[in-house]
Formats: structure tokens, C-alpha cells, sequence
């Protein structure tokens, strides 16, 4: 092979250039495979945060659900006094916490699901390079 790189290609014979074609054409496939791969952990990785930010969003909702159960409890019982309106002040900050946090989930959701365009974008320009070179 190292005979092969120091010759010119017009020099080489078809037998020499099927197989480096073979060797490069492997090569390329690769180093696409490995880019896909890199681009797939980070789109992964975005859906993660993006689930774990909803899950915890639906938490603290659901923590403020309890609390404003609580403070329509307490504000029967009590006819409205001062302790239900200080729980229906905290379960409303839990709902709008909890609000915040999930309205996140779905935004990195949404930037895991397109399709991995540097690969794509990286193996059109291979294959017009490849054409243009055939043409030659």
C-alpha cells in the first residue's frame, strides 16, 4: 500500500485502484458510522435531560396539587383562616415552579428528534465528490 501512495494514480494498475477504492470506500463508511454515533449520544443525551426535566416538573405539580388539596381542606374547615391561605400561597408556587420546570421537558425533547444532519450533510458531500471525480 505504501508502494501504491507514492505512485501517481494514471500509474497504478486497475487491480492496485479497485482495492484502494475498497480501502478508502471502508474507510469513509467508518468515519460516517463514527459521526452518526457521535451525533445519536448527544441527540440521546438531549432526550434524556429533556424526560428527566418533565418527570420533575410533573413532581413538584403534583406536590402543589397535594398542597392546594390541603389548603381547600383547611379552608372548609376553618372558614378560611389564615393558615389555608398560606397553604393555597405555597401550592400556588409549587404549581408555577413546577409549570416552569415542565415547560423545559418538552423543548430539549424536541431538540433530541431530528434527524442527525452533519451526518447526512457530511455523506451528500462525499458522494458529489465521488461524482465529480467519475466524471473526470
Amino acid at each position: 500500500m505504501s508502494e501504491q501512495l507514492q505512485r501517481a494514480p494514471e500509474e497504478l494498475s486497475a487491480r492496485e485502484l479497485t482495492a484502494q477504492l475498497g480501502e478508502q470506500v471502508s474507510q469513509l463508511l467508518r468515519q460516517e458510522l463514527a459521526l452518526a454515533k457521535a451525533e445519536m449520544f448527544v441527540r440521546a443525551r438531549s432526550i434524556v435531560m429533556g424526560g428527566g426535566l418533565l418527570a420533575i416538573g410533573g413532581l413538584v405539580m403534583l406536590t402543589g396539587y397535594f398542597a392546594m388539596i390541603g389548603a381547600w381542606i383547611a379552608a372548609v374547615a376553618a372558614a378560611l383562616s389564615s393558615p389555608s391561605a398560606a397553604l393555597a400561597i405555597v401550592g400556588g408556587g409549587m404549581f408555577a415552579v413546577g409549570g416552569g420546570i415542565a415547560a423545559l421537558g418538552p423543548r430539549r425533547l424536541s431538540r433530541g428528534m431530528p434527524p442527525v444532519q452533519m451526518t447526512i450533510d457530511s455523506i451528500r458531500r462525499d458522494f458529489q465528490e465521488i461524482k465529480e471525480r467519475a466524471r473526470r
